[in-house]
């Protein structure tokens, strides 16, 4: 017979903080010891511990998951180009580490890894 508690506890799902996919099975979750959110094993066996560490903060400093909006187009150089003209506009000092973070959350919105951005990143300043 299910108690009370356990029927409450399998109601409540625990979602990855990273990809937000359901985890069914608790015996399947990872959790870093700094990040108090909870991995897949998809991601935990996809992701770097500290490709893990920075995107966990990152959704939670700039909200989102990874792959959320993985239907539509991503592109370095028109969101590169995007930012520019905003931090210009408001008559802002270019910070190019604020940029590569905006850059790179974008990029983990849309589906692209950290390894996939830096490729990307490197392609683009070559050309």
């Amino acid at each position: 017979m299910i108690g009370k508690s356990d029927r409450r506890r399998s109601e409540h799902s625990v979602k990855c903080g990273i990809c937000r996919a359901e985890i069914e099975d608790r015996a399947q979750i990872f959790q870093s010891g700094i990040n108090l959110g909870v991995v897949c094993v998809s991601c935990y066996k996809q992701f770097s511990a500290d490709d893990l560490e920075m995107m966990g903060n990152m959704f939670v400093a700039y909200g989102g998951y990874f792959g959320m909006r993985k239907g539509s187009e991503f592109s370095i150089a028109k969101i590169l180009e995007n930012v520019l003209k905003d931090t210009l506009e408001e008559k802002k000092v270019i910070d190019s580490e604020k940029i590569n973070i905006r850059l790179m959350h974008m990029a983990l919105l849309h589906g692209v890894t950290p390894e996939q951005y830096i490729q990307s990143l490197n392609l683009f300043i070559d050309d």
